[in-house]
């Protein structure tokens, strides 16, 4: 209710934040939004009438009379007949690398159950001759009907004799051919970082945890560079969705010069910020060395395309069973994850005394720093990691940042807000996954499962996002990269079942709205040009189907986007009866 009070009031005040400048220097906009429900996303919540865009900035934003004194014969003038305008989405996680090339070969296809898995294989198996591997496309336990993984057994039932992999990102599990093919025996030992799962007999089971590099050389090779119509067609779904930048949370220099040669041909038509993902198995003794001859400078690039943070991978994955938490995962844990051992607790994927050295070497040269680490106690020795590069190389706002930290706690919120830490997470997997989360880990973990107000609270700035990785539909992709139903997650804290776990950790609509729109921009250092609809920022704007303040809690994941806009240029117009 108060939240509806304050947007009635601001409509009924309905100020001009700037006078038009267009006007002011005779020069008419390029294009006007007008008798809109414009969100500037101000920080007293004020809401306008109209927009005016020059130059690919905002010019002008106040009342429709005003603005149509910046009309001119070219300008295009868009009648949002009442409907919402908010900044350009700004989704700060995305894999659109990864994505790409899977469409440009075979698309990716969801697989919802161990019969599913197997018929996918069986045909696989007909497709491929051996002995060329059988990789199933990504599949999470917790997303499966079973809520396990399959067995070894069960993979060679339905390719007998082939090398099957099941690909879960941070834990894998292979057929009796594949374990055979891969030289993993009883007296194989575990990785750095990792583990083979056994049988009583030490033989391995055919699971494995955080041991993705062991598999490497059985991957099949991509050909060439990732294709720029695919890069070119992911980003087109992104623009439909109402996400105007992206931030690439992955990339080698190669994805970096990917989306350079997608910038020179002209078909660059969001913006976006490319983080450098660092090899996961860099020693502590080579950090400085490599980090030192990377081609590319710290923050280089412009308002279209800029290199980001570099990233480290600190642990696994929650919905593989492999984050590095605190206590261990129970008893109840091993029907999802397969866990056999009462004290198992995960996996650091690097020692703690290699993530603080090539932190501290990135920081040490001007790099932001970015850590994929997903369980509490990762997330103690990633901060750690920074507090020790801060003190011993004194920078002013480094703004290094937390990936995902599913799993929030007082303690740790208030210091990464006394370090100035910031949060990147996403509210889309509770959806998916808290069902099966709840059954394995309890509820008083999902309690504060992906816990925003947690971080909030202790003033932690925390951006929302997808993760999107696979597939090009924005409500069926592996992790869906529609913004609404992240918003509309992190209003309700409702899961695909339907439970309400945790509701002391929701948000308001403006505060989701903050999450993907000016908390998002400063992420990447862009709180000035991005994030908010006011005079200098880009002109990235997004029109609504629905008013995402005030429609019904139900709807928030429904709304689309009418109207999509970057530099004051029309890229995405939905066509609507």
């Amino acid at each position: 209710m108060i939240a509806r009070a304050r947007v009635a009031l601001s409509l009924l005040l309905t100020i001009a934040v700037a006078a038009p400048l267009s006007a002011q220097s005779g020069q008419p906009a390029d294009l006007v939004v007008v008798n809109a429900r414009v969100v500037t996303m101000d920080p007293d919540g004020a809401v306008a009438e109209a927009v005016a865009i020059r130059d690919g900035r905002i010019s002008a934003v106040g009342p429709t009379k005003a603005i149509r004194d910046a009309v001119g014969p070219a300008t295009r003038v868009v009648d949002a007949a009442g409907r919402m305008v908010i900044p350009g989405l700004i989704d700060s996680h995305v894999h659109a690398l990864m994505a790409a090339p899977v469409e440009a070969v075979t698309p990716f296809r969801t697989l919802a159950s161990v019969a599913e898995i197997q018929a996918w294989t069986r045909a696989e198996a007909r497709r491929l001759p051996a002995p060329a591997w059988i990789w199933t496309p990504r599949v999470f336990p917790t997303r499966l009907r079973e809520r396990r993984f399959p067995t070894r057994e069960e993979l060679d039932a339905a390719a007998p004799g082939r090398a099957v992999a099941l690909d879960g990102a941070y834990a894998y599990v292979l057929s009796t051919a594949a374990l055979d093919a891969a030289g993993l025996t009883a007296t194989t030992p575990d990785p750095p970082g990792g583990a083979i799962v056994r049988r009583p007999d030490g033989t391995p089971s055919g699971l494995l945890r955080n041991v993705g590099t062991l598999l490497t050389r059985f991957r099949p090779v991509a050909g060439g560079a990732v294709p720029l119509d695919q890069l070119e067609r992911v980003h087109r779904a992104y623009l439909e969705a109402g996400i105007t930048s992206v931030v690439e949370r992955g990339a080698s220099v190669e994805g970096y010069r990917t989306y350079e040669a997608l910038k020179h041909a002209g078909r660059l038509h969001l913006r976006a910020t490319v983080t450098l993902q660092l090899p996961l198995h860099l020693q502590a003794i080579d950090a400085d060395r490599f980090i030192a001859e990377l081609p590319i400078e710290p923050g280089s690039g412009d308002e279209w395309l800029k290199v980001g943070p570099l990233k480290i991978l600190a642990d696994g994955g929650i919905l593989a069973g492999t984050s590095f938490m605190r206590e261990p995962y129970g008893v109840a844990s091993r029907a999802l994850y397969g866990v056999d051992d009462p004290a198992y607790r995960g996996f650091l994927s690097m020692p703690v005394s290699t993530i603080a050295a090539v932190v501290a070497a990135g920081h040490r040269r001007g790099w932001q720093m970015a850590a994929h680490v997903t369980g509490d106690a990762g997330v103690d020795a990633v901060l750690d990691a920074f507090e020790a590069a801060q003190r011993d190389s004194p920078r002013d706002d480094p703004r290094h940042t937390l990936i995902h930290a599913y799993f929030p706690n007082p303690d740790s919120a208030a210091r990464a807000a006394r370090l100035g830490v910031q949060v990147d997470t996403q509210p889309a997997w509770y959806f998916e996954d808290a069902d099966a989360l709840q059954q394995a880990l309890g509820e008083p973990r999902l309690t504060h499962f992906i816990g925003l107000r947690t971080w909030r609270d202790a003033g932690v700035r925390v951006a929302i996002n997808t993760d999107h990785m696979f597939g090009i539909d924005r409500d069926t992709a592996m992790n869906p990269f529609n913004p609404f139903l992240t918003m509309a997650v992190a209003v309700t804290r409702q899961s695909r079942g339907g439970e309400v776990i945790g509701a002391d950790e929701t948000v308001t609509r403006e505060q989701a709205l903050r999450m993907m729109t000016v908390d998002a921009a400063a992420l990447t250092f862009d709180e000035r040009s991005r994030g908010r609809i006011s005079a200098g920022a880009l002109g990235d704007l997004v029109v609504l189907s629905d008013d995402l303040l005030t429609c019904p809690a139900a709807r928030i994941k429904d709304i689309r986007a009418d109207l999509t806009i970057v530099g004051g240029r029309v890229v995405f117009e939905r066509q609507t009866r």
